[in-house]
């Protein structure tokens, strides 16, 4: 039981060790803030559109992005 438990406590302090957190530079902060990373109430829609547009080879009605089928736009 305490070999487990060892072993166990041994690979979450490897994970705990492998994970990180990084810092962002101030001049990198204009990409972190770019218009397109960020979340909109459509954003999901916008990405479903998108897909479908990749895989039909074709776009639904009402939308202004088309692709030739192969995910180029």
């Amino acid at each position: 039981m305490q070999k487990v438990v060892f072993n166990v406590f041994i690979i979450y302090i490897i994970a705990l060790l492998l994970t990180s957190c990084s810092s962002v530079k101030p001049y990198e902060r204009v990409y972190v803030n770019d218009p397109e990373m960020q979340m909109t109430i459509d954003s999901g829609k916008k990405f479903s559109t998108y897909v479908y547009s990749i895989r039909e080879g074709a776009t639904p009605a009402g939308t202004n992005k088309s692709s030739g089928g192969c995910g180029c736009n």
